[in-house]
């Protein structure tokens, strides 16, 4: 980057109108780290305005110091005599160097030309210089250009070495003694790269130019020479794009200037730099992605500001305006005009601003001059406004009309771009064009058959990215506002990160809506969120720092670092490794490192297509013993077709034929009652006792003639029932105010792990959404949590017989949605030990990979549920409302407002209670009624 000093507050404009030309003599004594210097001012200006400075100005000679507007300022008592000022500056070495970057001399308002003289004999020194001499100690720099200030580098420790090129440029390094071998690689690159920026811009813009190492990080650029620290001048990637990147600031920042407020140069020189570099490598749209992820990692509506308002490099967030969306820009503006019209743009610009401030707006000008096009919408939208494009697809609706097919849907936008590229493809090609986002309504007749719609994959335009195309990065949670969550027993060993995360939580406190809402740093490989959550973290290496989606929301990540011994300079390095998913360190060498896979582009998928199997079908009865050969076989049902339950006992019987050690897991019942069910089983109590304790009425609402066949083999062959729901309750809860509005007991009954990662199973059950109890639900996101919970609990249950009783073989009945591709039920189990299973589906579609065996039964049914025909006032109260025409109840005089209070002799106090006495109920039965305070008795006939 070029280095940007901070100007006063109080006077940020410089002065170019008049000649200025300004001496600096100085003695540099580094044993008491002193500066005493002479600063000789010559202007025709009669006034200078002095910035802030740290030097302690002892005499002025030449002119009067006042004040105006707050500003000092010098006011020449002679026009044609010069202003001389003595001055001295206390400075701190640098280890043994000496480093002048910040208002060490009196710095005035105005551009110069400066000489700068330095006398120490003893010392290397590096100042801005067209050209240097040196005689008897003395060494003397001259910048023949108008500058706005100088900056003093200097060591007793410097090997310098320099070599002349072919274009009469002259190279130098001033390296220490341990990287001196260094020199022939830098020498090589800087060849390189000079002959590239020549070739592209037609000149050179000084004659000499020299890499200095420094003890400090650093990675500066100012006229003349270029500074590295010690800690990467050896690392590979400054050579490939780090020390070209100082280069291109040659021409960009240190030969046109930029204001100090709307500086664009960081941008042009990323693009002319870093991103030139990935282009000639055929990866330049993989950068313009990172691009666009350090862009939605770092900024968001607190601290974005438009690329007009960039200053300097300071922060991360206002690092990705001013490099990465202002290189974007100057992307997206070679693609509106054109390559020729944007390189002439260019090459004018370094010629009308040569030692001058360009702003914006020139540059504005000057594109628009050399493209001769009008282009105030790409400037307002990348460069004077906050913001990235975003936009939406809704209404997608395929038809087939003669012989084509057409594609239609809306899309919106705001308004942050004038077109979008778009691929729609089938399974063989895709078709590639652009469609105008001022249009909502789009229609494309086609060829092909659609199977998805695919917008902005080679990343064009600078716009906000779709979750699924951000990959899990590190710079998602290095900015320091990252929910960092510890186990207490580890709260010692990582105490540092207080100092640097301000939301610091306990593992056994922290809630869950603040996991769902913040990206997760987790601290510690045994931390006890990563099993409750599902993180599948492994410790390797001596450190090791793993990115994951939040599985709890995805637009968030989760975190995971460990380490041996805690290491500040390995979180140090962290901080440039903000691309990467995946680090891992032995001792302080990074030994892997990786980006995990994410979406390219966003993709909507279109369902036109249909299923072909082309196995002959078999009978069940054919295949039945080849299904009961598994130990655990998932038996998907639909839930109010009979004979889906008659497969599922077909399946039964052979697996109790093949192994009598079964057990069947049942959605149907919840594992609080399990006590029931084994005493059902045993003999203990009656089939009704067993519907009545375990609510089967009050908790699932289908037919419990659907199942009954299922439970009375069981009954006989004395099969375990195992009750594999959660309790509604809980769920209620959870849907209502999440995990953290639980009781102390019921967390103890949730899962401890509950795994949110699977982005296909969400898909899934977003297409199912609406039909499954929707009306429960507020939106999808409570859905899905309930969804999830359902099935983690299910796992659990049935995970935890099977494991206990490894001779055992399972029946899992369940609905088609917890079964189907192993999302729900049978992935969630296996990730508890259970892992020998295979899945057969009741009436289903037959999509690739949804089961091993799919089922199409023929229409069996079953006798059905006895009913009075009486509609009652609400499940809790019997009060009859209304009678069903030529209904048993109609038939037996009932009336409304009677009270139902027993049914053959059994007290009834809900409507789940008359369910119960039904299911078990003769051809009549005896209803008890209370009409205005007298009972009555009734006798309904149910034999039709």
């Amino acid at each position: 980057m070029k280095k940007l000093l901070l100007l006063s507050s109080l006077f940020t404009s410089i002065v170019y109108a008049h000649e200025c030309r300004y001496t600096l003599n100085i003695d540099l004594d580094i044993n008491k780290g002193l500066l005493e210097g002479r600063a000789i001012i010559s202007t025709d200006h009669p006034t200078i305005s002095l910035l802030d400075t740290k030097a302690n100005i002892s005499e002025i000679k030449g002119a009067s110091l006042s004040v105006e507007k707050n500003i000092p300022t010098l006011v020449k008592q002679n026009q044609n005599e010069d202003v001389e000022i003595s001055f001295t500056h206390k400075f701190d070495l640098v280890n043994s160097d000496v480093v002048l970057l910040e208002s060490w001399y009196p710095r005035i308002d105005m551009m110069c030309k400066y000489e700068t003289v330095v006398s120490n004999p003893e010392i290397r020194a590096i100042v801005e210089a067209t050209t240097t001499k040196s005689k008897d100690g003395v060494t003397t720099f001259i910048f023949d250009y108008p500058l706005d200030r100088v900056n003093l580098i200097a060591s007793k420790d410097y090997k310098v070495n320099s070599v002349n090129t072919k274009n009469g440029l002259k190279l130098a390094t001033y390296f220490y003694s341990d990287n001196a071998s260094l020199r022939d690689k830098y020498f090589k690159k800087s060849k390189e790269y000079f002959e590239l920026y020549k070739e592209l811009f037609g000149f050179l813009p000084y004659n000499n130019f020299s890499i200095v190492e420094t003890q400090f990080p650093a990675g500066y650029s100012m006229p003349t020479y270029t500074l590295i620290g010690k800690q990467i001048i050896d690392k590979e990637y400054v050579l490939d794009s780090s020390l070209g990147h100082e280069i291109a600031h040659q021409w960009f920042g240190n030969y046109v200037y930029a204001p100090y407020k709307g500086n664009w140069v960081e941008g042009i020189t990323t693009y002319y730099a870093d991103y030139l570099y990935a282009k000639k490598a055929k990866k330049e749209v993989e950068y313009r992605k990172d691009m666009l992820i350090k862009y939605d990692s770092y900024v968001n509506a607190h601290n974005e500001i438009a690329p007009i308002d960039f200053e300097h490099k300071t922060q991360n967030s206002k690092n990705a305006i001013g490099y990465e969306k202002s290189a974007f820009f100057f992307y997206m503006l070679e693609q509106k005009i054109g390559e020729k019209a944007f390189d002439e743009g260019t090459k004018t610009l370094l010629q009308e601003y040569a030692f001058k401030t360009a702003t914006y707006d020139n540059l504005k000008e000057i594109y628009e001059k050399s493209s001769n096009q009008k282009l105030d919408n790409i400037f307002k939208n990348l460069i004077y406004e906050k913001g990235a494009l975003d936009f939406s697809i809704s209404n997608t609706s395929l038809m087939f009309v003669e012989d084509k097919y057409v594609l239609e849907f809306d899309i919106v936008s705001n308004n942050k771009a004038e077109f979008i590229p778009i691929s729609i493809c089938s399974n063989k090609e895709c078709l590639t064009t652009k469609i105008d986002l001022s249009s909502k309504k789009q229609r494309f007749e086609l060829d092909i058959e659609p199977t998805k719609i695919v917008l902005d994959e080679n990343y064009e335009l600078f716009r906000r990215l779709h979750p699924l195309e951000t990959p899990p990065v590190i710079s998602k949670i290095i900015e320091g506002n990252a929910l960092v969550v510890v186990d207490r027993a580890d709260e010692e060993k990582f105490s540092k990160f207080k100092k640097i995360f301000k939301n610091f939580k306990y593992a056994d406190e922290v809630k869950y809506e603040e996991l769902k809402s913040n990206n997760i740093f987790i601290l510690g490989a045994k931390n006890s969120l990563l099993n409750q959550i599902s993180i599948p973290f492994e410790m390797q290496g001596d450190a090791k720092i793993e990115l994951f989606k939040n599985p709890l929301n995805g637009a968030y990540v989760a975190a995971v670092f460990e380490m041996e011994k805690l290491s500040r300079s390995i979180f140090y390095r962290l901080r440039h490794l903000g691309k990467y998913s995946k680090v891992i360190f032995e001792g302080e060498k990074i030994v892997e490192k990786s980006t995990k896979e994410s979406q390219k582009g966003i993709v909507y998928n279109i369902n036109g297509d249909s299923y072909a199997i082309k196995p002959a079908a078999k009978n069940l009865n054919d295949v039945v013993d080849e299904i009961a050969k598994n130990r655990v076989v998932y038996i998907g049902e639909k839930h109010t077709e009979f004979s889906s339950h008659l497969n599922q006992l077909k399946i039964i019987k052979a697996m109790y034929k093949q192994n009598p050690k079964l057990a069947i897991g049942m959605e149907m019942f919840q594992h609080q009652f399990q006590k029931h069910l084994d005493d059902f089983i045993a003999g203990k109590i009656s089939e009704k006792e067993m519907i009545a304790k375990t609510e089967y009425f009050k908790r699932w609402k289908y037919d419990y003639e659907l199942y009954r066949p299922i439970i009375l083999f069981a009954k006989a062959k004395r099969i375990p029932i195992v009750a594999l729901n959660i309790d509604r309750e809980i769920t209620r809860k959870v849907v209502n105010g999440g995990f953290d509005s639980l009781s102390k007991e019921q967390l103890e009954v949730i899962p401890g792990s509950i795994n949110f990662e699977n982005s296909k199973y969400r898909e899934q059950l977003k297409g199912i959404f609406g039909m499954h109890e929707s009306k429960s639900f507020k939106n999808f996101d409570e859905f899905y949590h309930a969804q999830l919970l359902w099935d983690e609990s299910m796992a659990k249950n049935m995970a935890e017989f099977m494991n206990k009783n490894p001779a055992y073989s399972m029946a899992v009945l369940a609905g088609n949605g917890h079964v189907m591709h192993g999302h729900g039920i049978p992935d969630r189990a296996k990730r508890r030990g259970v892992s020998d299973y295979i899945i057969v589906l009741n009436y289903t579609n037959p999509e690739p990979g949804v089961a091993d065996y799919l089922l199409y039964p023929s229409a069996v049914t079953t006798k059905k549920a006895k009913k009075l025909g009486i509609y009652f006032e609400e499940n809790e109260n019997l009060e009859v409302k209304k009678l069903v025409d030529d209904s048993p109840a109609q038939k037996a005089k009932i009336e409304a407002k009677d009270r139902v209070v027993a049914i053959d002799g059994a007290k009834v106090e809900s409507i789940f209670d008359v369910k119960t006495e039904l299911a078990f109920a003769k051809d009549s039965l005896n209803v008890t009624l209370m009409r205005d305070s007298k009972k009555i008795e009734v006798t309904l006939d149910l034999s039709e």
